[in-house]
């Protein structure tokens, strides 16, 4: 067996997988790209410019939505065109993780408020 018919064999493969096993494998990614890239803007930025600590998770997932989508944006693109569908694609991952965010954001704020 040559490369091409191994080529040509993994393709067909690919081509007869389950359509599901692309999406898992897209929210599974970008749930970690966006994951990754709001803890690092929470860090570096919001941490220290919002007082209100929900305000600031939520503006830090919405700043790592817009940072791991555009670099998606160009891996996707493999040569060719820029893909904007990674906005899309990153949407869902992004919506879940501001839910988790959300909720710690308003944690934080309970204690500081028992706190005082």
């Amino acid at each position: 067996m040559n490369e091409t018919e191994r080529a040509r064999m993994a393709m067909d493969l690919a081509r007869d997988a389950h359509p599901w096993s692309f999406s898992i494998g897209g929210l599974v990614g970008g749930l970690f790209a966006v994951y990754l890239m709001s803890k690092l803007w929470e860090k570096l930025l919001f941490q220290r410019v919002m007082d209100d600590p929900v305000a600031g998770k939520l503006s830090s997932v919405g700043a790592g939505w817009l940072t791991a989508s555009a670099i998606a944006g160009f891996g996707m693109a493999d040569g060719g065109p820029y893909r904007w569908f990674a906005f899309v694609l990153y949407a869902v991952p992004s919506i879940l993780i501001g839910a988790l965010a959300h909720r710690s954001g308003m944690k934080l704020r309970e204690q500081a408020d028992m706190a005082e």
